[in-house]
């Protein structure tokens, strides 16, 4: 059979093994979402609107409670990886330990993507460029900036993005 070296295989739920995350996986993964903060440029300075400051706040803010949350995620599971292994038990305990391992994992990977919105949401702030549309470059209504402070399109455009 000639094509059935082309075949993909199919991948199912059964066939891929959750493997165990290893203690300096965490400190990676850890590293990478506070790495937004950190790598942030310094921005030239422009006046920010004030109306846009309580925006800055409120991202300020939000982008702190993120940074303590994946330091306390990191914490919990350092402790979850070192109770695992030595903790004697059956195999359904220890999936239960690697589940909620593999949970803050997708946690702190959800933060690291609020996290840069928050980011780049600042430092168009701090240049001058928040609340322009960067798809038709229109106005972006406060109510919406109110709701969504990371919002980069105006609704118009975003659902055109979404194809709704």
């Amino acid at each position: 059979m000639a094509g059935s070296k082309n075949k993909k295989k199919t991948v199912t739920k059964k066939s891929v093994a959750k493997k165990p995350i290893k203690k300096n996986a965490i400190k990676k993964i850890a590293q990478k979402v506070l790495r937004v903060v950190v790598s942030r440029p310094v921005p030239k300075k422009v006046r920010i609107s004030p109306a846009f400051r309580p925006l800055l706040v409120k991202l300020q803010r939000r982008r702190n409670e993120i940074t303590g949350q994946v330091n306390h995620l990191e914490q919990d599971l350092r402790e979850d990886i070192a109770d695992n292994q030595n903790m004697p038990g059956d195999s359904a305990d220890h999936g239960s330990g690697e589940l909620n391992q593999h949970l803050s994992v997708t946690l702190m990977e959800n933060d690291r993507v609020e996290l840069e919105r928050i980011e780049r949401a600042i430092l168009r702030i701090e240049s001058g460029a928040y609340g322009k549309c960067e798809t038709c470059e229109k106005v972006i209504p406060m109510p919406r900036l109110k709701a969504i402070p990371w919002a980069t399109r105006c609704i118009t455009c975003q659902s055109r993005v979404e194809g709704i």
